[in-house]
């Protein structure tokens, strides 16, 4: 990891150069099986991943447009010999010894995001693979992950990720990404999560780890009522109402002016689940420090 720590040398003048070569260092770090067994060049198929992420090609695409690499049915061959926890595992590794460098070991609030990538294709092995998302491009199909960031100078830092099956309940995916959130090598002060995470085995797993702030989704006549007001206060929330599986939390209702904002004005009323009051609090206005995330 030399190439990594001399990237933060705070006296480094970076070119692309050497982003390129810390990107391979990086990857060579992840051990391709398949191709390490055969007299066939890693380094090669690490380029063409490479290259494909950057320009946000697919492998086919970079394959058919690029001398001095393999087909794509090899590249894509060698890669799924990969373990799929292993490689999530390394991955989950590099990221937090990047955050352990950038941002030293003081807390940090983590914020949670659901990312679709959307996809034309078949799936490699199975349906599960796959979900689906709202249509963009002529695909609703897409490839879906859990990522944990920070933001470091009001850009995006990666610090955790775990791939979301089609086929799996989503609480399965909110656990392996939690249990990469507490592997990190620095306090979680609080997470700012995606509505996505608004259910209730969620929302009870997220509080076990650290306080948590997530809009809510409107539905509802109870929510209804709570959000036909102008003034912002505190209030507490009952999901599944007389259920095995109610759930209370504390609730947020953050009133603002929108003052043209998009063509609109007047009110705007957003409630947040809010898990620690006395965290949230500190946050004087939960909408203003929900808006960088």
């Amino acid at each position: 990891m030399g190439v990594v720590q001399f990237l933060y040398h705070p006296d480094t003048v970076l070119t692309a150069s050497d982003l390129e070569t810390l990107a391979l260092d990086l990857l060579s770090e992840i051990p391709i099986p398949g191709v390490e067994a055969t007299a066939f060049d890693s380094g090669i198929i690490r380029q063409t991943l490479l290259q494909a992420a950057v320009d946000q090609k697919s492998i086919k695409a970079v394959t058919d447009s690029t001398l001095g690499t393999y087909s794509d049915d090899y590249t894509l061959a060698q890669l799924h010999t990969i373990p799929a926890a292993e490689l999530e595992a390394v991955v989950n590794v590099l990221l937090a010894q990047q955050a352990a460098m950038i941002l030293g070991p003081g807390p940090r609030i983590i914020c949670l995001d659901f990312v679709d990538i959307h996809y034309h294709g078949c799936p490699h092995r199975d349906a599960g693979e796959l979900c689906h998302t709202i249509p963009r491009d002529g695909t609703s199909q897409c490839h879906r992950y859990l990522v944990g960031f920070v933001l470091c100078r009001a850009k995006p830092l990666v610090v955790a990720v775990t791939p979301v099956r089609g086929d799996e309940p989503k609480s399965d995916a909110v656990e392996r990404l939690l249990d990469h959130v507490a592997a990190l090598p620095f306090p979680v002060a609080g997470l700012l999560v995606d509505r996505g995470f608004y259910d209730g085995t969620s929302i009870e797993r997220l509080d076990a780890v650290a306080p948590v702030a997530l809009p809510v989704i409107r539905r509802g006549k109870q929510m209804a009522e709570k959000l036909d007001t102008s003034v912002s206060y505190w209030t507490e929330y009952v999901m599944y109402e007389g259920s095995e599986r109610e759930l209370r939390f504390p609730l947020a209702v953050c009133v603002s002016y929108q003052q043209g904002n998009r063509g609109k004005h007047g009110l705007l009323v957003r409630a947040y689940v809010a898990c620690d009051l006395e965290w949230s609090a500190l946050c004087l206005n939960l909408q203003g420090a929900y808006r960088p995330r």
